[in-house]
């Protein structure tokens, strides 16, 4: 810790950097997760489009009588050593048995290639959601430490 005003000032100038760093990364995290998502979603209407507005709409989506099931990602939140919180997500198999099933399964057995990659794209933009989570805790923490140095600046 440190114990001089000037050393308190600098470690705070570090901060201040490092949480612009972060501000600058997580802009960057979401319009990326923005482009992949329009991606993503014209994806689905190329598929529509392809395919016709019955065999990819809302009619293959499970109704109220339909079997629960789980979710193949979810997230979880770690804690290192040093008390730090950080997301991941999981990613768990397709497993009827155990309740994981694909959901483009829903579309019939001839997946076509457009939702499939419209898939992917949604799956890679999931990564990038967690990604951009783990920034904002991090800038949170950075701006608390900030804080408290400006206190203790305040009393030397």
């Amino acid at each position: 810790m440190p114990e001089t005003r000037e050393e308190v000032c600098q470690l705070m100038d570090k901060l201040l950097l490092h949480s612009l760093e972060l501000m600058e990364q997580e802009v960057r995290l979401k319009t990326t997760i923005e482009a992949v998502t329009n991606e993503g979603q014209l994806d689905l209407a190329y598929t529509r489009f392809t395919k016709g507005a019955h065999t990819v709409s809302a009619v293959q989506l499970p109704t109220e009588d339909y079997k629960d099931f789980n979710a193949l990602n979810s997230l979880t939140e770690k804690t290192d050593e040093l008390g730090n919180r950080k997301l991941e997500l999981d990613r768990h198999p397709v497993d009827r048995e155990a309740g994981f099933i694909d959901p483009v399964r829903w579309f019939g057995i001839l997946i076509p290639p457009t939702l499939q990659t419209a898939r992917d794209k949604f799956s890679r933009a999931l990564e990038y959601v967690v990604e951009c989570g783990n920034v904002q805790i991090q800038l949170r923490n950075v701006l608390l430490n900030y804080a408290k140095l400006n206190k203790k600046k305040v009393e030397l």
